[in-house]
C-alpha cells in the first residue's frame, strides 16, 4: 500500500500540469525582480546602456528565431534575460514556456550586455512578433 501511495505521488509531482505551475510561478518570481531591480535610478539607468547593447545583437536574434514562432501562431511573448557580474545572460526565461520559442532562448544566453549595478540582474522584454 504505502508502495502504491509512494508511487502514485511521484506521478503527480511529475505531472504536466504541475511542471506547467512550478515554471509560471518562477516565472512571475523572475519578471517581479525585474520589476524592483528596473524601478531605481541605478536600475533604470543600466537598462538604458542594456538597450543600447541589446540593440545591437537582436535583429539577428529575431531574423533567426521569428519564424518559427510565428509558424507556431505566436504573435507576442515575454521574457527574462537573468544577467550575471559581467554581463552575461545566463538564463533567457520565456512565458509562455512553449517549444516555438526555444531558439530565441538559445540564441540569447551566452550574449553581453555591459555589467550590471547588481548580479544577477533581471531584464525583461516583451516582444511582438507581429501577425502569421
Amino acid at each position: 500500500m504505502r508502495k502504491r501511495w509512494l508511487m502514485a505521488l511521484l506521478a503527480l509531482l511529475a505531472s504536466p500540469a504541475l511542471a506547467g505551475k512550478a515554471t509560471s510561478e518562477r516565472w512571475k518570481m523572475l519578471w517581479d525582480k525585474q520589476a524592483a531591480q528596473t524601478a531605481t535610478w541605478e536600475g533604470a539607468s543600466y537598462e538604458r546602456r542594456l538597450i543600447a547593447t541589446h540593440n545591437t545583437f537582436w535583429p539577428s536574434v529575431y531574423a533567426q528565431c521569428a519564424g518559427k514562432a510565428k509558424s507556431a501562431g505566436i504573435d507576442e511573448f515575454n521574457a527574462v534575460a537573468v544577467i550575471d557580474a559581467e554581463g552575461r545572460i545566463t538564463e533567457f526565461v520565456i512565458f509562455p514556456d512553449n517549444p516555438a520559442l526555444k531558439c530565441f532562448s538559445e540564441d540569447m544566453v551566452g550574449r553581453r550586455y555591459p555589467a550590471p549595478p547588481v548580479a544577477p540582474f533581471h531584464e525583461g522584454f516583451t516582444v511582438t512578433l507581429g501577425k502569421h
